[in-house]
């Protein structure tokens, strides 16, 4: 989900004229939903195991090595953005981030056997925001006119 809608934003911030619209707000509608399951979680849970559920045995590496993996596939997605016209190049160059943070976080996950929500909603969503941040701050300077 959090894929597929990215990549629907991403091909709108890639072409003249087009606008983020509300996908720009319905990218965040999944992570908003795994951090309202998260904090139900760890409602639910006994109080000396929030900590592990938070952290799990992965926490110092997970977000790392989604971002990591992601390099490829932003790499990827910056190319052929190049070939495009996108005239929001900050707001573009996030897209293919998040969109390159999300995929790197599905094929982590087949990994990783963290699966605890409160690990999810923190961790992972973290590299997939780091992604989307170094996209933008390589889309402001790479994917100018």
């Amino acid at each position: 989900m959090v894929s597929a809608l990215g990549a629907a934003l991403l091909w709108r911030l890639a072409h003249p004229g087009m606008r983020a619209g509300t996908l720009a707000w319905a990218v965040l509608l999944p992570v908003a939903l795994l951090w309202l399951w998260a904090a139900w979680v760890l409602w639910q849970a006994a109080p000396a195991q929030r900590l592990d559920l938070l952290l799990g045995q992965t926490w110092r590496v997970c977000s790392l090595n989604i971002v990591l993996t992601a390099l490829p596939l932003g790499l990827g997605l910056f190319w052929a953005l190049r070939g495009l016209a996108p005239t929001q190049p900050v707001a573009c160059g996030a897209a293919a981030g998040w969109l390159a943070g999300a995929l790197a976080a599905l094929l982590y996950s087949l990994h990783c056997a963290e699966m605890a929500a409160p690990f999810l909603a923190v961790w992972y969503v973290l590299g997939m925001a780091a992604c989307a941040g170094l996209g933008a701050a390589l889309g402001a300077r790479s994917l100018r006119w």
